[in-house]
């Protein structure tokens, strides 16, 4: 019995991660769709995405499937940090335009970014990546040089202190 402990519990802390994280998607589905922070509302939704994530790591568990959550997950949430900041920039400059009529200082920038394969798990990364970076506003992907290993990116206001190329 002593033998199969160490075993165990890597997977009851695996399969209560993969709760964990089932119960935080729920729950935020939950948040959005019901439009209310009432204490009564969100311990009704607590409990139906508790027992939504349980029943969920429970399929999982039975079909032998594993959650996998890609690398790129977490830095994807500085993303609406990002929009908010660009739409701040960006109205600055229309500003700075209207009212002064000071041009912007855009350009092109390279960024460094990693191509990765050519698999289909490889491709939706950068078309995600590319998703990303040009859905804040003050920038634009162009492309991916897979040689170089750089995203070219045009950026209406360059930040101060960076030199457009």
């Amino acid at each position: 019995m002593r033998a199969h402990q160490p075993r165990a519990r890597p997977a009851i802390l695996r399969r209560a991660g993969t709760w964990l994280a089932l119960w935080v998607v729920l729950m935020s589905f939950w948040v959005i769709l019901d439009d209310s922070i009432a204490f009564d509302e969100l311990l009704a939704g607590a409990g139906a995405a508790a027992l939504a994530a349980f029943l969920g790591e429970l399929a999982l568990f039975q079909a032998g499937a594993r959650l996998r959550i890609p690398g790129w997950v977490l830095p994807a949430l500085r993303l609406p940090g990002q929009v908010a900041r660009d739409t701040a920039v960006v109205f600055a400059a229309l500003w700075r335009q209207l009212a002064h009529g000071q041009e912007p200082a855009s350009g092109f920038r390279e960024l460094p970014v990693r191509y990765g394969s050519d698999t289909p798990e490889g491709v939706t990364r950068r078309v995600l990546l590319i998703g990303a970076r040009s859905l804040a506003p003050n920038a634009f992907v162009l492309g991916i040089d897979s040689r170089r290993g750089v995203m070219v990116i045009h950026e209406l206001v360059v930040n101060e202190g960076e030199a457009a190329e």
